[in-house]
């Protein structure tokens, strides 16, 4: 009976400390970790709202890119770090796709984070080698079909989010193509614009250069609706109803991080995406801004991870 009066005051008292460690947060500098290398759109991300969040805590926000293993050892490190609000993860859509991609990983994706804010969402940009004769998705469906095994489409590497995107269109659309991957999206859309693949789905902002001068055709964009960088492109969803495919950027922290600290983060970061000047940041690179309550960032991350282990075992995809 005592031992369990004793075990009662000692819960008591780690939750007053916990609530008031949350009402006092921060009271020391938050790390924001980017898991891949500096000067990539993840980086651009993390440093668009890092010094927002800093003036509105009133704490300095370091930005720390930990990179390695396609962003699993920046997230690991983060899964792995004190539950205190003050170790933050710039998490990618790359980490939804892992699960089906890769044979294990250090730390359970859907239960090793919490979920703080879905920042912002680009879309993919279906492009073409000019050579190729179709000018929609409907044509390109039907050559592709009409030519079996004479499409190849790049990526930006094995198993990344521009392979697994085309393979979701391959799936949708019921066609087959040959893939080739290099080593980033930038190589992607040049192995496209030199023929050495006719199809590629690339980022938005770097594909539409080449489609001004001529050196690709756009056909569609990848998400539910036009895209804001390019409003006159038709989604792919028009020709295959309910295909979608973007890269997204949020803000997650390890398992366990206090509710009041979550909530606290939510806020101030949801109003920092919906300002003017974060909008027009994001529009430069492609993006849309998102924000909203940490339901809807859990619900897309609870969506996805099936999603794409679906999409990894169909297009047989596995990372050893």
């Amino acid at each position: 009976m005592k031992a369990s009066i004793r075990l009662c005051i000692l819960l008591a008292a780690v939750g007053l400390c916990s609530g008031a460690a949350a009402e006092r947060y921060p009271d020391r500098p938050i790390h924001i970790i980017v898991p891949f290398p500096p000067s990539g759109p993840a980086s651009v991300v993390a440093e668009v709202v890092g010094p927002q969040l800093g003036e509105r805590l009133e704490q300095k926000v370091v930005i720390e890119n930990r990179a390695g293993a396609n962003g699993i050892l920046g997230s690991d490190f983060v899964a792995k770090a004190p539950p205190d609000g003050y170790t933050l993860l710039l998490a990618t859509s790359a980490q939804v796709i892992h699960p089906g991609t890769y044979a294990s990983l250090p730390f359970d994706t859907e239960t090793a984070f919490a979920p703080i804010s879905l920042l912002v969402t680009s879309q993919y940009l279906l492009v073409v080698n000019p050579s190729l004769p179709v000018d929609s998705v409907e044509e390109l469906i039907a050559y592709a079909k009409s030519h079996p095994g004479g499409l190849t489409y790049a990526s930006g590497g094995l198993g990344g989010p521009t392979q697994m995107a085309f393979e979701l269109f391959k799936i949708t659309a019921g066609i087959n193509a040959v893939h080739a991957p290099t080593e980033g999206g930038a190589a992607a859309l040049m192995t496209v614009v030199t023929g050495k693949a006719q199809i590629t789905l690339a980022p938005i902002l770097a594909a539409i250069p080449m489609v001004q001068d001529g050196r690709l055709r756009a056909l569609a964009v990848s998400g539910r609706h036009p895209a804001p960088a390019a409003p006159q492109l038709p989604t792919i969803a028009e020709t295959l109803p309910g295909f979608s495919a973007v890269s997204w950027y949020g803000v997650t922290a390890p398992k366990g991080t206090p509710a009041a600290v979550i909530t606290r983060l939510n806020v101030e970061l949801d109003r920092i995406v919906h300002d003017p000047q974060t909008e027009k940041r994001f529009a430069e690179i492609g993006g849309e801004a998102v924000g909203g309550p940490t339901s809807t960032f859990a619900s897309v991350i609870r969506e996805e991870i099936p999603r794409w282990k679906r999409v990894a075992k169909e297009a047989g995809i596995q990372i050893e």
